[in-house]
């Protein structure tokens, strides 16, 4: 993510396009390189040792994209138990690693006291372990169920032990985009909003994108845009309140076709641009 005080020429939306459309574009490692010149003069990174742990895969929302969805009920379908999640922690712990992210399925059946205990139990047993955890679509999801505001939830989470959110879920921040891969999810505008209530309440998340789907290159940019002006108003609201919230990180990655219901609709075309 764009860091703050930092000096930089930045991308109009045209320019981000016309990038795109560049076959010198595709060098991904000479952008990456003139990125991190301009955004990181220094010559210094850091990583986290991490694990994903998927606490459930049970899901209602029946993404096109995903082939890690099971119906409440199928023989595969799985809830972790504390003891479960304990074992993967402990493992993680032995290797150094230092945080775990914490998602899983929309559960159409679980209370919300449950993730509130799984949240305890995990600080209670590993105090010093960093709980990057819940997407915003999962957040999303519990603001329906158990009918919810948002800020008052993600307050409960926090006292019972998140400390950052993950941005998955993001897919392509562009409705037309969501409604053809994943109808079922929360929109552009929800997805964004538990970001800003996140933030202001002093949270810290990052923000994702998934490409490489049924996704214009115009609707990467206006995904890419959609990012840069919530950080934008965080950042600004963070100048005079330090404990303000923001984007910490931005990832993306390629859709993986798999075994997935997408993989049998027409895929992107980079000759295309489609």
């Amino acid at each position: 993510m764009i860091r703050e005080n930092v000096p930089v020429d930045r991308l109009t939306e045209q320019q981000a396009l016309e990038l795109y459309r560049t076959s010198g574009s595709h060098d991904l490692f000479a952008r990456g390189k003139a990125a991190a010149d301009a955004l990181h003069p220094t010559p210094v990174r850091t990583y986290v040792v991490e694990r994903n742990i998927n606490y459930t895969n049970v899901c209602v929302t029946y993404c096109t994209f995903c082939a890690f969805q099971r119906k409440p009920g199928e023989s595969d379908a799985y809830v972790l138990s504390d003891e479960q999640i304990e074992q993967k922690i402990s493992e993680l712990v032995a290797q150094g690693g230092t945080q775990i992210l914490l998602q899983g399925g929309l559960h159409p059946d679980l209370p919300f006291s449950f993730y509130e205990n799984m949240l305890g139990n995990i600080k209670a047993k590993f105090p010093g372990m960093h709980i990057h955890g819940f997407s915003p679509e999962e957040i999303f999801f519990f603001h329906e169920l158990y009918e919810m505001p948002l800020r008052d939830m993600l307050v409960k989470l926090r006292e019972a032990g998140l400390d950052s959110i993950p941005g998955a879920g993001a897919e392509i921040l562009v409705d037309r985009v969501r409604d053809v891969i994943a109808p079922k999810k929360c929109n552009t505008e929800q997805w964004l909003e538990v970001m800003r209530q996140a933030h202001a309440i002093g949270m810290c998340t990052t923000a994702t994108m998934m490409f490489g789907h049924v996704e214009t290159l115009s609707e990467r940019v206006e995904h890419l845009q959609r990012i840069r002006e919530l950080q934008d108003a965080s950042l600004a609201v963070r100048e005079k309140d330090p404990d303000h919230g923001f984007f910490t990180a931005f990832i993306c990655w390629p859709f993986q076709p798999g075994t997935t219901p997408l993989s049998r609709l027409p895929q992107y075309d980079p000759a295309s641009g489609r």
